[in-house]
């Protein structure tokens, strides 16, 4: 794949496919997420008075963990992006000077 691409562009494929593996992984990572926590109706952070079974409490602290890590993978992806671009820059910028 390599021999194929202009000289310029070599160096920006190692960012580039970083990036691409590291945002693949959150996206699994927050359909996962959003599976845990889609049919749960939250009554407080207190997983004792979701429910009064074992089961669901256990199910009531999935649904909590699985709603947090939705909310923070969304932040790590827009992270992940930016830092792939500002790494491709530089690698640019870089490739290009010599």
């Amino acid at each position: 794949m390599d021999a194929y691409l202009p000289v310029s562009a070599r160096p920006l494929l190692p960012p580039v496919i970083t990036g691409v593996i590291l945002l693949l992984i959150l996206t699994i990572l927050r359909g996962i997420a959003w599976v845990l926590s889609s049919n749960h109706q939250c009554k407080g952070r207190n997983n004792d008075a979701d429910y009064n079974t074992p089961g669901e409490a256990i199910a009531s602290r999935l649904a909590h963990i699985g709603e947090d890590t939705f909310r923070w993978t969304g932040a790590a992806a827009a992270l992940v992006f930016a830092v792939m671009c500002l790494w491709a820059f530089i690698a640019f910028v870089t490739s290009r000077r010599g």
